[in-house]
């Protein structure tokens, strides 16, 4: 069975990116452009692992974080934050939330992001 990846950006071009690199990659692709429809699309869905964006209207990427992680049957489910912010502050926050990596987007080429990916998910 293929492994299920929420992606959640609230730039579509870029949901459209990801979407397809995974897909290339025999990943099974859904996607959510916002943290409430995150959260909605995380619990029906159940993903192996959420590619999670900071910066989204609505609801912040690490509030939907928090939310997913104090969440029963989805404490358990793999997040990597996907996100322009670079700072270090943001980083420890993230991963003591929970993240499960931390990936910067403008530091990390399309293979990097796909291999952390794979790690992930293994």
């Amino acid at each position: 069975m293929k492994p299920t990846v929420l992606v959640v950006d609230d730039d579509d071009t870029l949901i459209k990116l990801y979407t397809s690199a995974l897909m290339a990659r025999g990943y099974r692709v859904i996607s959510a452009s916002n943290g409430e429809e995150a959260m909605a699309k995380a619990e029906q869905e159940k993903p192996d692992l959420i590619l999670l964006d900071i910066m989204m209207p609505e609801i912040h990427g690490l509030h939907v974080l928090d939310i997913l992680k104090s969440t029963p049957g989805m404490e358990d489910t793999k997040v990597i934050m996907l996100t322009a912010l670079s700072d270090q502050a943001t980083k420890e926050r993230a991963l003591e939330c929970g993240a499960f990596d931390f990936i910067v987007k403008s530091e990390n080429s399309m293979a990097d992001i796909i291999d952390k990916v794979h790690k992930a998910v293994s």
